[in-house]
């Protein structure tokens, strides 16, 4: 996760607690160094649970609880129990929430209660004799304490209405295999039963003899005689068995110790019948047929038994001492097929389970056999799955059971139209229920392979993944893990070579850098001086074909007509600031950033300021330079362009004081501050563009070529080329909405200025110079056919309008570098503070400044003025 999605997350938390909004600038790198710690950190989780049960109002309700969930092989549980725990250790964060929930409460006349506190009063209404209002009351508060502790959340609202949307997956059950009672080998609920006698009134030998029959009978599925049957209250719960109170106590306890291997029988039964519907999934129906497999072997020894029986040749010990191995293979198959049907595992959770209890088998030879059998069994069509996505980037998988899922299947035929957006992050991701722990390790490459096979096969279709073996479940997972690592070493390999040779990625990231990053000098002078007339209107008022034909000007007329991917240039208009621009890129949109956005800002908008560039990418390359890649790419191109922009305008400033070295010392005079005020504002834009261009891009182009170099897969290529515009966003301050609202106010006091000087060269310029009185009223009647054009600004005299610049642009320069300062102190980046050293190499600026606020301060003013450091102040500048 980013460090801008853990302030934006900070951020909304902060302000559902209540808590100040400032404070979250505060703890996002606190956030993100702990979670990086807690995931180093290993933790017991039975601690947890003990510690989060000694502070639980009803502590064994919450380890009932706890073992429930445990049960049911809940995923993620211990790391959850860890979590809580830290929380209730850390006193500060406890009080913190429970303020707020309090507080929140308190405002919608509201008391946080805890449930034993309400189950109390209910058991002490029901020991006691309440009155009418005392009851009244007792039900009001109930109410109110439902609707506030137990009132659902929109998250669960959501999963509440996912589930009522849910339809089942594959053809539907035909009705009547309910309908039909008898076609179940469970046992079946007869409504009336015939009535007999005890069976203690005959002899012990037939009594054993019909007890027999009656086992063989209940070991099939099929209700005794003098054993009756309760059906269970969970389906997944074996039924409970009644033997005749009259039988032998010897007959009685033998029978007691068979009767549990016909509840096992009738767990399978009702798991294989329930698990074979199609909306189950192919795992449970591949179970299911194992499971009937054993289940036929079992059949296969009734039978054995009652020929036995049928030649009087079979006691009750004798059946005892048969079944008995039997009995352990059914215990631990009821055993798992409980754990699933509880937990309601689908796919990859039930290959889980049954890969778990095959390694808690190791040393139980049979036992352990058995369970490889199933598991194996069951694994077929999950591998049959994983095969297809790991050979050709495919996924076969009809009731959502794979680990891996495509959130845009069926959208194949537009691909080619939009793949960039969010295609590798978004598209295809792995769901952590159904990934089988056997898998688990390797999830990861698993997801990559089938990604950069899927991404080879829709660029070229003839490609095959050589060497394709028949996976297979195995305990250890050799076998599969050298078939998983050889299919990624292809498709890494494959997909690299397809976009650095075949598509020539370097290729286009330099074609990138040299016109987003401003890497081609003379196509900016040229791109520049064609398009400043037309830049210079109203953003609405620009004419987008007329730009793209002075945009191809400046391409064949510059050194970038030898760039091979020229062409995949064009002109885009962006109808927001760069500081909202910057603001939607990182979705950061806390209450503090959304100052910063002006409600007419298209209406003020005008085309240098909303101008940037534009490029064409084809698939696959758009996998590197997406939409959200190009976005930032702008950013730094209007920063950069703007910045030209401004240097432009001062260096004509430039040109045209040079006049001025011609004129006598009493002219020349009034303009010597001026002159010096525009010589600080272009060292300043001059500073930055330098310190932009060459300290970080460039450095951070040469770490970025030097990784790529020793790349090994496009995952590494994405991360690389991340880092790289990570770096320059973060260190051109465009990634700090209050840096990059100062930048942009210094920019604006150098382009008024500019804009000043040049309507005063006309006015006072020629006015004390060149003219006389007469002719400069004559002309300012023929050539400004407005008389109210001048500005507030012409109204005020030269001098007082140079120097409110010059106080403008010397605090806000100040205030820039002491807030560059406090940053590279608190994030320890040295790129940042060098900016300092390139303003205020000679301390001018801090020095002036320290000069203004002791001359401004009036307990500190007649000291100042008379002291060494004023004196040493007039001696450097005056």
């Amino acid at each position: 996760m980013s460090e801008f999605k853990i302030h934006h997350h900070v951020s909304e938390l902060f302000a559902l607690l209540g808590i100040r909004a400032d404070a979250a600038e505060r703890y996002t790198e606190t956030l993100s160094e702990s979670v990086e710690r807690f995931i180093n950190t290993q933790v017991s989780a039975s601690s947890a649970v003990r510690i989060l049960a000694e502070n639980a109002p009803n502590p064994q309700a919450f380890l009932n609880k706890y073992d429930e969930l445990k049960s049911r092989n809940v995923r993620d549980l211990d790391p959850l129990v860890v979590f809580l725990s830290g929380l209730v250790e850390d006193e500060t964060v406890r009080k913190a929430v429970e303020g707020s929930s309090k507080l929140r409460l308190q405002e919608e006349g509201m008391t946080l209660t805890t449930v034993p506190s309400i189950v109390s009063d209910i058991e002490h209404a029901a020991e006691t004799k309440l009155s009418k209002d005392q009851l009244n009351e007792l039900r009001d508060r109930l109410l109110r304490e439902s609707q506030v502790m137990h009132a659902p959340s929109e998250a669960l609202r959501s999963v509440e209405r996912g589930e009522k949307r849910t339809v089942r997956l594959g053809p539907p059950t035909p009705t009547w295999l309910d309908n039909r009672p008898y076609l179940s080998l469970d046992f079946v609920k007869l409504e009336h039963r015939q009535a007999i006698g005890a069976l203690g009134d005959v002899a012990s030998t037939s009594q054993e003899h019909q007890l027999i029959e009656d086992v063989l009978s209940v070991m099939m599925g099929v209700e005794g005689m003098y054993i009756t049957v309760q059906p269970p209250a969970k389906h997944y719960d074996a039924p409970e068995f009644t033997v005749d109170p009259s039988v032998e106590p010897s007959l009685s306890t033998l029978v007691s110790r068979i009767l549990p291997l016909c509840g096992y029988y009738s767990q399978l039964i009702r798991f294989v019948e329930n698990k074979s519907c199609y909306h189950h999934g192919l795992v449970n129906q591949a179970l299911s047929a194992a499971i009937t497999n054993l289940i036929k072997d079992y059949m296969l020894l009734v039978t054995q038994l009652e020929e036995q029986h049928q030649h009087w040749a079979l006691t009750l010990h004798k059946l005892y001492f048969y079944v008995e191995k039997t009995m352990a293979v059914m215990d631990m198959l009821a055993c798992v097929t409980r754990v699933i049907s509880k937990s309601e595992a689908h796919g990859g959770a039930v290959l889980s389970i049954l890969h778990d209890r095959t390694v808690s088998l190791t040393g139980c030879g049979q036992l352990q056999h058995v369970m490889v059998f199933l598991t194996q069994s069951a694994a077929v069509p999950y591998m049959n799955m994983l095969a297809k996505w790991l050979y050709r980037g495919i996924i076969n998988d009809p009731y959502n059971e794979f680990m891996v899922v495509d959130r845009e299947s069926g959208n194949e035929e537009n691909e080619d139209e939009d793949l960039a957006d969010d295609y590798w992050e978004k598209r295809y991701s792995t769901i952590p229920h159904n990934i089988p722990t056997f898998l688990q390790a390797h999830a990861n490459v698993i997801l990559r392979t089938g990604k950069y096979l899927n991404v080879i096969r829709q660029s070229d279709r003839s490609v095959v993944c050589p060497d394709q073996e028949e996976l297979v479940y195995s305990v250890r997972g050799c076998s599969y893990a050298e078939v998983i690592e050889r299919t990624y070493n292809f498709a890494s390999k494959r997909l690299l070579e397809l976009l650095m040779k075949e598509k020539d990625l370097m290729g286009r990231l330099r074609s990138v850098k040299h016109y987003f990053l401003l890497d081609q000098g003379d196509f900016v002078v040229q791109l520049m001086s064609l398009c400043e007339d037309e830049l210079s209107k109203n953003i609405d008022d620009v004419v987008p074909t007329r730009l793209e034909s002075l945009l191809e000007l400046a391409l064949r007329t510059s050194t970038a007509n030898y760039d091979l991917y020229k062409d995949d240039i064009e002109c885009d208009l962006q109808p927001i600031t760069l500081m909202n621009q910057m603001l939607r890129i990182l979705s950061i949109e806390t209450e503090d950033e959304r100052d910063y956005y002006p409600q007419d800002e298209r209406l003020q908008l005008t085309g240098l300021q909303g101008f940037s560039l534009g490029y064409r990418v084809t698939w696959p390359v758009s996998l590197v330079l997406d939409r959200k890649t190009i976005a930032c790419y702008q950013m730094i191109f209007r920063h950069l362009f703007y910045c030209k922009h401004v240097e432009k305008l001062l260096c004509r400033v430039w040109v045209s004081n040079k006049v001025a070295k011609s004129f006598p010392l009493s002219a020349s005079r009034t303009y010597t501050a001026a002159f010096a005020l525009r010589q600080r504002m272009l060292n300043f834009i001059q500073n930055i563009e330098y310190y932009m261009m060459f300290e970080v891009i460039e450095r951070n182009w040469q770490t970025f070529i030097n990784k790529m170099q020793k790349v090994e897969n496009v995952d590494e290529v994405l991360a690389f080329h991340n880092d790289f515009l990570s770096g320059c966003l973060k260190d051109c301050m465009l990634t700090s909405p209050e840096l990059l609202r100062m930048i942009s106010k210094l920019t604006s006091i150098c382009v008024s200025f500019a804009n000043f000087i040049e309507r005063m060269r006309k006015y006072y310029l020629e006015a004390e110079l060149w003219m006389s009185d007469e002719r400069r009223d004559s002309i300012d009647r023929e050539e400004s056919p407005e008389p109210a054009a001048t500005t507030h600004e012409d109204s005020q005299s030269f001098e007082q309008t140079i120097s409110r610049f010059e106080l403008q642009f010397s605090g806000m320069i100040y205030t820039l570098m002491e807030r560059i300062s406090e940053m590279g102190r608190d994030n320890y980046n040295d790129a940042l503070v060098n900016v300092i050293y390139r303003l205020d190499f000679n301390m001018y600026y801090a020095k002036k400044h320290e000069h203004l606020r002791m001359a401004t301060s009036p307990e500190a003013s007649l000291e100042y003025n008379s002291g060494p450091v004023s004196a040493e102040y007039d001696s450097q500048h005056t």
